[in-house]
């Protein structure tokens, strides 16, 4: 059964989130599944590069292991440090890309209705819009396109295009575009996978099969590489 709408999607989890040397002890604490740790000892740098991080590693934390108005607070204390990235430098891509997911995270939790009302929908993919202006190559943000297309496509169905400009078509463009650039992430071929098998097609579906038997033959790297060979497992069953 196919999961409830959720307006930003799925932000591949790279091994290491933020590439300065003064965050490695935060990386190290990700990769354990330490969370708030990781975000306690990034947010002591006060850079572009920490808040980045902190936004990314809250949305993580509230998405995967959190629940309610436990992961709502988390989930909006991401969107301000992703804002304050931004602050620094609207023109980083990854800061975009931030914002888009601490928003598309905190949407699924209040609620389909409420977010649309709200405009999220819109605000999502303005910054995602915004990323790839920056950065074609950036996968979280092809990746996260893909899925704010496929998503709205399997709520909306036809009224999808006329409603927000979502298409199947525009969706498989940017999964296609995220896995020329990377296929050897367990997280990044899930999220794909996942796309996929919202659009449905006995196409979709075939190719979400092969890339998540493809991820069952990796493994895990990190705490949060666990978590998503699970999804995909569970995944698989529901094909």
């Amino acid at each position: 059964m196919k999961f409830i709408l959720k307006l930003l999607l799925f932000i591949i989890i790279n091994i290491n989130l933020a590439s300065s040397n003064d965050l490695d002890l935060s990386n190290s604490l990700f990769d354990e599944g330490k969370f708030e740790e990781a975000v306690n000892e990034a947010k002591k740098l006060n850079t572009i590069e920490s808040k980045i991080f902190c936004a990314r590693t809250l949305a993580i934390y509230g998405h995967f292991l959190l629940e309610g108005d436990e992961a709502i607070d988390v989930f909006m204390r991401a969107r301000n440090y992703a804002e304050e990235a931004l602050e620094i430098n609207n023109k980083n891509a990854e800061a975009h890309v931030e914002a888009a997911h601490s928003m598309g995270r905190y949407s699924q939790l209040i609620g389909v209705v409420t977010a649309l009302k709200e405009g999220f929908a819109e605000r999502i993919a303005f910054h995602l819009d915004e990323a790839i202006k920056i950065d074609p190559r950036n996968i979280n943000a092809q990746i996260s396109k893909g899925s704010w297309h496929a998503e709205i496509v399997d709520k909306a169905g036809f009224m999808s295009n006329i409603l927000y400009g979502a298409t199947s078509d525009q969706a498989r463009m940017h999964y296609e575009n995220a896995l020329n650039l990377n296929k050897d992430e367990i997280g990044l071929l899930y999220e794909v996978a996942y796309g996929y098998y919202l659009l449905g097609k006995k196409q979709d579906n075939k190719k979400a099969r092969s890339l998540l038997l493809k991820a069952t033959e990796m493994s895990a790297l990190n705490y949060i590489d666990e978590l998503y060979l699970t999804r995909v497992k569970k995944l698989l069953d529901e094909l």
